[in-house]
């Protein structure tokens, strides 16, 4: 892919990232700051909405059909209390808008240009360089914001990319708190789901040895080696449907992630100097590092754990 054509790719992938970002918020602490005077997720997402719905999109339109035009300043709208289901909405409608009209643009059309009360003269091409900078630096702080309201981290969609040192600390740890929370579990037990529709522990270990031996290892591997991969975002449904995985053996299942597990914090140690930055193009995360798709992987690995140890809990009351 073109420069212009990752830019894009990234554009159109925040999105997706937004919503993932903001889909488990508590509608009660949308609009909680994390400290008094800092912005809550509400605010920072009216923000990019004003961004792009309101600046953005309104003056590539005219950048394209009148020469060098002159952008008046775009006073925030006020009293504007839309919950965050509506701006997040309202960010995904502007935004895939702005996307059709970059991937349709010629050559010479990223050059022309709009003059900005803030920065002057700007190509459509800066203003778009400009604008995924923004999307990045906000992303990152509703990511602090769900830290402290203490969920999940979702660091991946938030652009964020731990240090091979830190990824080791978080990935070498992962196998010994998945065998702990089965450790007192019967195999009846781990086969019986919480839930209708949920998953069982064993279904969630089995999961793990799988995208860990098909999809991460792998895809590290092409990204290190190849220019630009392109990889399809996996989806656990049809994989849990293609056949009972509540029968898989613990153990074995296990035994096949620590092996996968201990090649991918070998590579991740190995990495040469640069090869971290080195990207993919994901079909959901969009162009993504070698190092921020790891960061996904120990994400990944707290999600299930604590699907597991819940999972764990409800069984064990039940008997």
């Amino acid at each position: 892919m073109t420069e212009r054509e990752l830019l894009t790719a990234e554009l159109a992938a925040n999105g997706a990232m937004l919503k993932e970002l903001t889909a488990d918020v508590p509608s009660a602490d949308a609009a909680t700051p994390p400290a008094p005077g800092e912005w809550g997720v509400s605010d920072v997402v009216r923000h990019l909405v004003e961004g792009d719905r309101d600046k953005f999109l309104p003056r590539v339109r005219r950048i394209l059909v009148e020469t060098a035009p002159v952008f008046a300043t775009v006073v925030p709208t006020a009293g504007d209390t839309s919950d965050l289901r509506t701006l997040v909405a309202a960010y995904a409608s502007a935004r895939e808008q702005v996307v059709k009209i970059l991937s349709r643009l010629e050559p010479a059309q990223w050059g022309r240009t709009g003059v900005t009360p803030s920065r002057g003269p700007l190509s459509i091409e800066a203003y778009a360089r400009s604008t995924r900078k923004h999307d990045t630096e906000h992303l990152r702080q509703i990511q602090a914001i769900r830290q402290a309201l203490g969920l999940r981290p979702k660091r991946c969609e938030a652009r964020l990319a731990l240090s091979v040192p830190a990824l080791a600390e978080a990935l070498a740890p992962s196998a010994d708190h998945l065998a702990a929370t089965a450790a007192g579990l019967d195999e009846a037990q781990r086969r019986r789901r919480p839930a209708a529709g949920e998953w069982c522990v064993n279904e969630v270990m089995a999961h793990l040895s799988h995208v860990e031996t098909e999809l991460f290892l792998p895809r590290l591997r092409r990204m290190a080696t190849e220019d630009q991969p392109s990889f399809v975002a996996f989806s656990p449904e049809p994989w849990a449907r293609e056949r009972d995985h509540s029968g898989d053996a613990f153990a074995a299942s296990h035994a096949a992630f620590m092996r996968a597990r201990a090649e991918t914090l070998a590579f991740l140690r190995a990495l040469p100097e640069g090869a971290g930055e080195r990207l993919g193009v994901s079909s959901f995360f969009g162009p993504i590092s070698l190092l921020q798709y790891a960061t996904h992987i120990a994400d990944h690995d707290i999600e299930h754990l604590r699907q597991m140890q819940a999972g764990a809990r409800v069984v064990t009351a039940r008997s």
